[in-house]
This record gives C-alpha cells, sequence and structure tokens, in this order.
C-alpha cells in the first residue's frame, strides 16, 4: 500500500474521530431491539430490566470482539518487534567497533544491490566507524520505544474496548494503530484498515450505549463513594 493511500486513510481516521468527539459519543443513545411485546418502561421490573442489560451487553460484545483482538494482535507484533530491537540496540553496544564495522560495511554491500541512491548517503557520511556506532544504538533504542509504547496503547486500547471503560484510551490506541513507520502495521497499511474498522464499531448504537452505560455506572459509584 503505497504512502499516499496510507495519508489518505489517516486523514479519514482523524475525521471520523473529530466526528465523534463532536456528536458526544459517551452520551447515552437509546436503541430499540426488544419486540413490541415489551412491557411499557414503567412496569418492567427489576428482572427484566437486568436481563434486558445482560442481553444488550451481550450483544454489543459481540460488535467489538473482533476488532478489539485485532488490535490487541497488533499491538503484540509492536512488542516483539520493539523487544527484537532493543534486544538488538543492547548487542550493538557490546560489540567490538571492529566487528560492527565488519558487518557496516557488509549492510552497505547488501544496500548498494538493493537500494543504491541510499548506499550514496551512506558513503559520503563523515562520521567515524565509532560515532556510527553509537547513533545506530541510539536510533534503534528510540525505535524501540516508540514501539513498546505503542504495543502498551494498542494492547490496553483493545482491552477496554472489550470492557467498553476509558475510550480515551481506546482512541488513543485507535490512532497509534495507523500511524505508519511508528506502528508495525500501520506501514503496510493492515494498521489503517483495522483503525478504520475499530473506529466504525464504535459508531454502532449498542457500542454507543453500553460505553455511556458503564461510564455512568462508574460515575454513580465514584460518587456514592465520596
Amino acid at each position: 500500500m503505497g504512502p499516499g493511500f496510507q495519508f489518505v486513510l489517516i486523514i479519514l481516521i482523524i475525521a471520523v474521530i473529530i466526528i465523534l468527539i463532536t456528536r458526544n459519543l459517551p452520551e447515552f443513545t437509546n436503541v430499540e431491539t426488544w419486540d413490541e411485546s415489551v412491557p411499557e418502561p414503567g412496569k418492567i421490573s427489576s428482572d427484566q430490566e437486568n436481563l434486558q442489560v445482560a442481553w444488550l451487553n451481550s450483544l454489543a460484545k459481540r460488535k467489538v470482539e473482533i476488532p478489539a483482538l485485532f488490535l490487541i494482535g497488533l499491538g503484540g507484533i509492536n512488542l516483539i518487534m520493539g523487544s527484537v530491537i532493543m534486544l538488538r540496540s543492547i548487542q550493538i553496544a557490546q560489540i567490538p567497533v571492529e566487528d560492527f564495522e565488519r558487518d557496516y560495511e557488509e549492510a552497505k554491500n547488501i544496500t548498494r544491490k538493493i537500494m543504491p541512491e541510499a548506499a550514496i548517503n551512506l558513503d559520503n557520511q563523515e562520521l567515524t566507524i565509532k560515532e556510527i556506532q553509537k547513533k545506530t544504538i541510539w536510533i534503534n533504542a528510540v525505535y524501540s520505544c516508540f514501539l513498546l509504547g505503542g504495543s502498551y496503547l494498542m494492547i490496553t486500547g483493545g482491552w477496554y474496548m472489550r470492557q467498553f471503560k476509558f475510550l480515551a484510551m481506546v482512541i488513543m490506541g485507535i490512532i497509534y494503530c495507523a500511524m505508519p513507520c511508528i506502528s508495525c502495521a500501520g506501514t503496510f497499511g493492515l494498521g489503517q484498515i483495522i483503525a478504520a474498522w475499530c473506529l466504525l464499531t464504535l459508531f454502532n448504537p449498542l457500542v454507543r450505549q453500553e460505553f455511556a452505560r458503564i461510564g455512568n455506572r462508574s460515575s454513580q459509584k465514584r460518587d456514592s463513594d465520596c
């Protein structure tokens, strides 16, 4: 998937997030899910109310289950890649400069075959091999931190999406998932597709109702504790 198409997807995802915010997503939304035989609200017993709540919660969970699991799975990919790059950074810091120079020359030879223009830039560097080693260590360490931090956002966001809690964390995980280069899946276009799927799921009235119900219940619990 080309960078232009990825950019368009990211713009669309940001637009959807703005729409979600302006429409006040946590606000309670009435959903007509029961047939005409259901009594009027004033006549429904507490047992029937509990049954209705459980039934609606079950339906909403079916809506979010698969996209949330995909979000968690992509977070797991980021976790693996971030850990590998972090370990590689530690390994580079421990090897002698001579061994690093040999590995660096081999990498340049491979780059000359695959991307000749990039190899020219590598040859024109005015840094010593020791400076290149330090630069490589810092770049790998910083990038691995971005990947590991993103894995936390995606895994936590997917988990909270399944629990209908902390909508802000869910949206942060979705945004990160769509970012190319920072998110491993986002680099290949898969992250943007999963992010769009998650956002469309959040638009579902059942899902919106569950986020609102859980949020209202949490607010009432905090008020009662006070």
